[in-house]
């Protein structure tokens, strides 16, 4: 007979506590040290956690300026991740009669489209344009090989992602190819007031407008442009925005805070003489915030814009995720169940049907099962919590520089060269900012 609901809580995984350290060395804002804290905790290996161990050993490395040893590691998850198939018998069998935590980590799908994102910022900032582009371009197919592995009434919300489509149309434009820009832009303010603006709050920002205006102007599209300007007759100031004959542009990606890790929600109950528990992945509520970025030089100001909400991202995604989740946990249910009443009987036969012992043994069997249940918290934990962006347009020359996140400086610099016609593309981090 049911007995009662045992337990609800929450609890860390071992790899959260762990990651303890690094991340407190991130949100001190010393990556070098978040580095040299990774390295020490955790040991390469070939192992189902491989995937999870590139992934932050690569982003540590590019936080740290180590660009070309992460972009090694970053390409090497991207082929793990790519190779990545079906699941092993023996790894499904151990899940079944343990936890999902037995599986090989591989990934949700933001966090395989932001492996590219980390190597498309390390090559940029090593002024590679050409294979920066190459790792935007990847998402795109990525995107369109996750949305056919779901049906058509149960789609991934991350099906586009509007902030790479945006930072795609950045590079594009840095590297002179205006034509490929302006549709990356375009491409990305339709992303942003479709998905982005139902699931994350996100419409398209004014600044993504204004590109779009600046240049379907610039390249003579005179239809494409007024499409947009009916569209969008709020929108002002995009004549002088952008590079041009006489001024250069200062582009900021501001990547800000630490994502939020997974949290455990268990529930544990007896009924007819089983212990059952069920532990599902969740992600704490949360208010989304938002940041004041100014970007500054002499009485040249410029604010940015919320760009990416990977928290939000996160959430969603464990939400795509549930239903498939509660299945799972549901059948590991009825697996353990199925072992106690084996156990059970097999102790019974052995006691010469001693009722009292085999019922002993087949309530321990259920609760060594239902010990071994733990929801699959493993995640991506030092990608940002959000990116904003922030573009500035000055006159050729030699300008001071400044950044400032809710009135801090984070990052200065006296002496910026401005070129006529060019963009300077920096990428900056902030995680102290409350």
């Amino acid at each position: 007979m049911f007995s009662g609901l045992l337990v609800i809580s929450g609890c860390a995984t071992d790899y959260t506590r762990e990651m303890k350290p690094v991340t407190t060395d991130l949100r001190n804002e010393r990556p070098d040290l978040a580095l040299q804290e990774f390295r020490e905790t955790f040991q390469d290996s070939t192992g189902k956690n491989r995937l999870l161990y590139l992934m932050e050993l690569g982003n540590l490395q590019r936080l740290s300026s180590e660009y070309t040893e992460a972009e090694t590691v970053l390409l090497q998850a991207d082929r793990l991740s790519d190779q990545q198939r079906a699941i092993e018998l023996g790894q499904e069998v151990s899940a079944f009669l343990t936890s999902d935590l037995a599986l090989e980590y591989r990934g949700a799908d933001y966090e395989k489209v932001f492996i590219n994102y980390c190597l498309a910022a390390s090559y940029a900032a090593e002024n590679n344009m050409e294979d920066a582009l190459v790792e935007c371009r990847a998402v795109n197919n990525k995107l369109r090989a996750f949305n056919l592995d779901y049906e058509r009434n149960n789609r991934n919300r991350y099906s586009d992602d509007a902030f790479i489509r945006y930072l795609m149309g950045i590079l594009f434009e840095k590297s002179g190819d205006l034509n490929n820009a302006l549709i990356a832009y375009r491409n990305s303010a339709a992303v942003y007031d479709s998905s982005y603006a139902a699931e994350y709050g996100i419409p398209a920002p004014r600044r993504v407008k204004s590109d779009i205006l600046r240049l379907s102007s610039e390249l003579g599209m005179e239809s494409v442009f007024q499409n947009y300007r009916n569209q969008w007759p709020e929108i002002d100031g995009w004549q002088d925005q952008g590079p041009d004959a006489s001024h250069g542009e200062i582009v900021v990606i501001l990547e800000s805070g630490l994502i939020p890790p997974r949290v455990e929600r268990s529930y544990t109950f007896v009924f007819d003489d089983r212990v059952y528990r069920l532990a599902l992945p969740g992600i704490a509520a949360f208010k989304q915030r938002t940041l004041s970025v100014v970007l500054s030089s002499g009485s040249h100001q410029s604010n940015g814009f919320l760009a990416e909400d990977l928290a939000a991202i996160a959430r969603k995604n464990l939400e795509d995720q549930a239903g498939r989740d509660i299945v799972r946990s549901i059948a590991r249910m009825a697996v353990k169940a199925g072992v106690a009443e084996a156990g059970e009987q097999i102790v019974e036969e052995l006691t010469s049907e001693n009722s009292t012992v085999s019922n002993i043994a087949g309530l321990l069997l259920s609760i060594a099962g239902a010990a071994t249940e733990r929801a699959d918290l493993r995640a991506w934990l030092t990608l940002p919590e959000q990116i904003y962006v922030a573009r500035l347009t000055l006159p050729e020359g030699v300008h001071p520089l400044s950044v400032r996140v809710n009135g801090r400086i984070i990052f200065t610099d006296n002496a910026v060269s401005i070129v006529s016609g060019s963009i300077n593309l920096y990428f900056l981090r902030e995680s102290r900012t409350l």
